[in-house]
């Protein structure tokens, strides 16, 4: 039987009680667990009322308490009561929320100066005090532990970051992972048929009269895991659907989604985490035989177009999110990886552009999305599982990884000596095209320019304050839509046979037998190729045959139906096969 609980005496008045906060969340978690209301009253001192109404609160306090950044709001305020300026007071705190995602340091003034902003933006007219009690109000109200001293940023990223890697570190001793167990992604913009700014200038002139600066676009994720022993197939992101340069390709080198303006978003993230990111870990791990169930986990940044981290989990791989105000300095793909593939794709580029018998403009104007998308995928082959490796150095202690130093100076130094390799070999190439070629008269300068022009270039859609408005305000979003339409940059290709196919790559060969460059493992390599080529043209037209035959036999047969119908002769061929199908089940036909 239920202890009674001691009546209060009569006449003596209960004192008034005010919760906070986190004691209502406490009361609300309490009843859930099936607790006795009478209890709650007699510990909380409040009446059955006030416990209904918290109970009727329960899904207000838990949405409050999931977008505080800290516990001091549940702990310090008293009520759920919002400000006169309700909608400032959102559009301002989702404005906040956003910069801090990027790593932006937002100090009391700025925050002050913005709502100033907004204020008149959003042309209200109720009076308000920007004052430093109405900054205090609004980082209560909001769980706000503290805003930036911008001077103070650069040391606090870096104590961030060390508390970082011995988070990281402890949880992958407490999982007991292997390298070949971690894996890191990130996104990166390529201007993929950029040029030099000079290259396309005349004789006299400095910069080419009139032309601007191609900056087509793709976004392109890259990932792999710490031990450099399997990079998953690139995500690139272009702007159409169909492009007509990928007419006829049976098969690419990548993973390829289309998104209005090529940037990534969480759907396109989702489905490439679950449908392509999965799958591969999966299938390593039965290469190199660690069981099925083994755990693996992501390591991200805290791109906004990343879904929440729980909608990123697939039996035991799941993901984990950098702070934002440590990325760049822990970050694996950060640590020279993407900017190793990308060294390779100009390089790449340019030796094309060397190689293109026409103008500048002429080779700018054929070069397609298809022959980027090629590039850019050998580009990535090229990086080597070295390069990957040592990229890990700053996040996880290099003892994990026998052959690498675990030096920090040293591995500075390693990706400079990585950076200048491929930047030579970009070098070497301008050097080597003739006195006459624009590209020879590129200075080094202009060339790490180039190299790096696509550097530091926004992934996603960058939200601006009219938006952040008519979001917090319920409007109608405008939304990005994917594009149907197909490029018109390129003429369709003419279809190419296998007779022509067969006569270019016995050029090719003949070609190669000639050239003292190629090796004769290289021209092997060839004939190999070759004879796959003529085994996949053999199938074809074996297949191409027996088509046309059943063409024939049903033109026959067609036609010998129609003469039937018209007059009744000795039955032809066509209808002695008609009776073989279909009327005599012994397989004999009549006469």
């Amino acid at each position: 039987m239920a202890s009674k609980i001691p009546a209060k005496s009569k006449g003596k008045k209960r004192k008034r009680v005010v919760l906070t906060l986190k004691q209502k969340i406490d009361i609300c978690t309490r009843l859930e667990k099936g607790e006795n209301r009478n209890v709650l009253m007699q510990e909380y001192n409040v009446g059955s009322s006030t416990i209904y109404d918290i109970k009727a609160q329960k899904g207000q306090l838990l949405k409050f308490f999931a977008s505080c950044e800290s516990n001091k709001a549940v702990e310090q305020r008293h009520t759920l009561h919002m400000p006169k300026l309700e909608q400032l007071d959102s559009v301002l705190y989702e404005w906040f929320s956003l910069k801090r995602s990027e790593g932006a340091s937002i100090s009391g003034p700025m925050l002050i100066e913005k709502a100033k902003d907004f204020y008149k933006q959003m042309q209200l007219t109720e009076p308000c005090a920007f004052s430093d009690g109405w900054l205090s109000c609004f980082k209560l109200r909001h769980g706000i532990r503290k805003l930036d001293v911008p001077s103070e940023q650069k040391s606090a990223d870096r104590e961030a970051a060390e508390k970082y890697c011995e988070f990281f570190r402890n949880l992958i001793a407490e999982h007991d992972l292997s390298p070949e167990q971690i894996y890191n992604a990130d996104e990166t913009c390529l201007f993929w048929r950029c040029l030099p700014n000079s290259t396309l200038a005349g004789a006299s002139e400095s910069k080419a009269a009139g032309f601007k600066q191609n900056k087509d676009r793709l976004t392109v994720l890259t990932c792999a895991n710490a031990a450099g022993s399997h990079k998953i197939k690139l995500l690139v992101i272009g702007k159409y659907n169909h492009p007509r340069a990928f007419k006829g390709v049976a098969h690419l080198p990548i993973v390829y989604k289309a998104q209005g303006n090529s940037w990534m978003n969480k759907e396109i993230f989702y489905d490439w985490f679950h449908h392509v990111f999965v799958p591969a870990v999966k299938e390593h791990f039965r290469k190199i035989s660690l069981p099925e169930d083994s755990k693996a986990i992501l390591l991200l940044d805290n791109c906004r177009a990343h879904p929440h981290e729980t909608e990123l989990v697939s039996g035991n791989i799941f993901t984990i999110f950098l702070p934002a105000s440590v990325t760049s300095l822990i970050q694996p793909m950060d640590q020279g990886i993407i900017q190793n593939m990308k060294c390779y794709y100009r390089r790449d580029f340019l030796r094309e552009l060397i190689n293109h018998e026409g103008t500048i403009q002429d080779f700018q104007s054929r070069y397609n999305i298809k022959d980027a998308i090629f590039n850019v995928a050998c580009a990535w082959n090229s990086v080597k599982s070295e390069t990957l490796r040592r990229a890990w150095i700053k996040l996880w202690p290099s003892v994990m990884f026998a052959e690498v130093s675990s030096d920090e100076d040293e591995f500075e130094g390693f990706k400079v000596r990585v950076r200048k390799n491929t930047f030579a070999q970009i070098l070497e190439m301008v050097k080597d095209t003739p006195s006459s070629h624009p590209i020879n008269k590129l200075h080094e300068s202009e060339l790490e320019e180039w190299v790096e022009a696509d550097k530091g270039v926004e992934v996603t859609h960058t939200v601006v304050d009219t938006e952040i408005i008519e979001t917090v305000l319920n409007t109608e979003k405008s939304k990005d839509t994917d594009k149907d339409s197909e490029e018109d940059d390129f003429s369709e290709e003419d279809k190419i046979t296998w007779g022509e196919a067969a006569s270019a790559f016995d050029t090719i060969i003949k070609f190669a037998e000639r050239q003292p460059c190629y090796t004769a493992q290289e021209v092997m390599q060839l004939h190999m190729l070759h004879s796959t080529f003529m085994q996949k043209r053999q199938k074809t037209s074996k297949q191409a045959d027996i088509r046309d035959l059943v063409k024939k036999a049903a033109s026959r047969v067609c036609h010998g139906a129609s003469a039937d119908s018209a007059q009744s002769p000795t039955p032809s061929t066509a209808t002695m096969i008609i009776d073989v199908d279909n009327d005599d089940p012994d397989g004999t036909a009549r006469s």
